[in-house]
């Protein structure tokens, strides 16, 4: 994916409609993994070394950040993201193109809360709540966390397909298609977790025209 492959909503700037269609598109695929601790969710077991094996292993301690492109029919965005995840909270950093920041999402256990560049903030205290001021997915906050581990949240889910090192290339779950195209090899200079997620994309089943793609440039287990 190119670092621009999309530009005609966002171009350089950083004005409301640009903000206002990323956060719709990117905090709904990404809010759903801060929020909801009290709901169900696939036990993590932490990996500090990163994904040595090809055996299910998510890690609830993480930070990675790259670049996006996400379109939802006519309306299409790119940018650049920053997200990171420990026990207490999760962050998600948005910004244009070029760098600029767009909005900061911060949750814990007891709330969320997006705060955009100029100031504006918007708080919820569960996950229903929040979506609905963005898109309401049905997601749980299992699937995003491993879905950005390049994993699914299940070790068993429909079409998984393998690579050469018996991890998940492609997977279905939760109505999406989930493609990891590349993973690191964890012998970059930026010392990425080996074996992490380096390319991916994801597409609604049955709605070819809503999916994000993801170049990630740092991803680190801690």
């Amino acid at each position: 994916m190119h670092r621009a492959m999309v530009s005609g909503i966002c171009g350089s700037g950083v004005g409301r409609d640009c903000l206002s269609v990323t956060v719709r598109l990117m905090a709904s695929a990404l809010c759903v993994s801060m929020l909801l601790p009290a709901c169900t969710s696939v036990p993590m077991t932490a990996v500090p070394t990163g994904f040595a094996s090809p055996a299910q292993t998510l890690t609830h301690q993480f930070s990675l950040a790259g670049r996006f492109s996400a379109k939802n029919g006519a309306e299409q965005v790119s940018g650049q993201f920053r997200y990171s995840q420990n026990d207490a909270e999760r962050t998600l950093n948005l910004f244009s193109p070029l760098g600029t920041p767009l909005a900061d999402i911060v949750a814990n256990q007891h709330a969320a809360t997006l705060t955009q560049a100029n100031g504006a903030t918007q708080s919820a205290a569960s996950l229903s709540h929040l979506l609905r001021t963005v898109i309401d997915l049905p997601v749980t906050d299992a699937m995003l966390s491993a879905w950005l581990q390049g994993q699914p949240s299940v070790p068993s889910v429909q079409g998984t397909e393998r690579d050469a090192t018996g991890l998940p290339s492609r997977f279905v779950e939760g109505g999406w298609e989930v493609m990891i195209s590349a993973r690191m090899d964890g012998a970059d200079a930026a010392q990425n977790t080996l074996n992490a997620p380096k390319r991916m994309r994801w597409s609604l089943l049955g709605q070819p025209d809503t999916e994000v793609r993801w170049v990630i440039d740092e991803w680190r287990a801690r």
